[in-house]
């Protein structure tokens, strides 16, 4: 069909772009490894805080990791389109017979290829460091499933900013401020029981809270029905919020 064929253009398209510039993809692959290296070296005493869980804290911080991998990734989709609308590529692509949902299918699937591939790499170093997957290869995939959906989710914030502000410093200075408090005030990094009880009530409404606890349930095993169902729930409801925002915006921009 020729919205796939379409869709395949316009994601090698994004992937050229990507391995044309090697210090965005190194940087955005060195910062969670610099996460994962540094605090489970600098805090590693943690892990006496931490009874039961096998591998200490580096087995805590892992999934935690891993997610703050679709965070870092989520705003290159909301950059893309904004430089595509500055340099004119976007409009010059919507003169021809590209079909315009394949526009946006094309950035997503890149982004979602790329954070996997991060993931991958991550949890990769994460295991020659000794953490061991419970789960094994199936929860290894639900993992990377997870990170996905949750990268998926949020894109829909950037995406919809680059549309309506056309400005990369806008996305960046909102992901700075977005991220930080989300990835800090949730389970991600600590375990909320070590919180003051104000962030402790933050970190239980706190989404990556809910993708974290996800994915450190398959790395530690024990992962229920509930936590997953809840968890995607979540995710889901952002998408939805999200996209429909991206659409929108991309309706006006295409009329």
């Amino acid at each position: 069909m020729a919205i796939f064929y379409d869709t395949q253009s316009l994601l090698e398209r994004y992937l050229i772009k990507l391995v044309r510039n090697p210090t965005l993809l190194a940087t955005n692959l060195v910062t969670p490894l610099l996460f994962l290296l540094l605090f489970s070296q600098l805090l590693q005493k943690f892990s006496i805080f931490l009874p039961g869980v096998s591998g200490g804290y580096l087995a805590y911080l892992t999934p935690g990791v891993v997610m703050l991998n679709a965070m870092i990734s989520a705003p290159q989709g909301g950059v893309s389109i904004a430089n595509d609308l500055n340099s004119g590529f976007l409009s010059k692509m919507l003169l021809t017979q590209v079909r315009r949902p394949a526009i946006l299918l094309g950035r997503l699937l890149t982004d979602m290829l790329v954070v996997v591939g991060q993931s991958i790499i991550t949890i990769i170093v994460a295991i020659a460091l000794g953490v061991k997957i419970s789960s094994g290869l199936p929860g290894i995939l639900l993992i990377l499933l997870t990170t996905a959906f949750f990268e998926l989710a949020l894109s829909g914030i950037f995406l919809t900013v680059g549309i309506r502000t056309r400005k990369t410093e806008t996305i960046s200075a909102i992901s700075g401020v977005l991220f930080f408090p989300l990835i800090f005030v949730s389970s991600a990094m600590f375990p909320i029981s070590f919180f003051p009880s104000w962030a402790q009530t933050v970190s239980k409404y706190n989404p990556v809270s809910y993708a974290a606890d996800v994915t450190r349930d398959l790395v530690l095993g024990g992962l229920t029905f509930s936590t997953l169902a809840w968890a995607y729930t979540l995710i889901g409801v952002i998408a939805l919020v999200t996209f429909a925002a991206t659409l929108y915006q991309f309706r006006k921009v295409i009329s």
